[in-house]
């Protein structure tokens, strides 16, 4: 029997089978049902953004064929001005969060192909503030995207060499 989800996790949840289905090569698994489970031990901050990040590396690692990576990551800025980017849990949905001009950005991206595959803003922001906070999110997952492929090179490297 398994455990009810939170809203979070639902959310959570939909975040991954959208971003997954749009990156998944589904024609070339014809009669194939991918499923996609991510355990969260501890929540220390930017979970969705990292398990997105954790789903597409794992379907790279069982060789499944898919269109790019999908990268992740959360920002989260207070009175326009401050930006923490791959907050703790504690700044994402601690007393912070709820300051007045607070918001926060989920943002994944396919950075070989240079495609957004998820959007989230909350809270209030100014809109040139916004596209600040998104241009850092894209290069924060352009720069992630480099430490990944290096370390699934690194892996595919070391199978092959068994």
């Amino acid at each position: 029997c398994e455990p009810r989800q939170s809203f979070e996790e639902k959310m959570i949840s939909k975040c991954i089978c959208d971003a997954m289905e749009g990156v998944i090569l589904l024609e070339r698994f014809p009669k194939a049902q991918v499923d996609i489970s991510v355990q969260v031990i501890q929540d220390d901050g930017s979970v969705l953004a990292l398990a997105l990040t954790a789903a597409s590396v794992a379907l790279v690692n069982a060789n499944i064929e898919v269109k790019d990576l999908v990268v992740g990551t959360t920002l989260r800025s207070f009175d326009n001005s401050q930006v923490l980017v791959d907050p703790t849990a504690e700044e994402e949905h601690g007393p912070l969060s709820t300051i007045s001009g607070g918001a926060g950005f989920h943002l994944a991206v396919l950075p070989s192909l240079s495609q957004i595959s998820y959007l989230k803003q909350t809270g209030k922001v100014e809109q040139t503030h916004a596209k600040d906070c998104i241009e850092t999110c894209w290069e924060t997952c352009l720069r992630f995207a480099t430490g990944i492929r290096s370390l699934l090179q690194d892996s595919i490297e070391e199978s092959e060499s068994r």
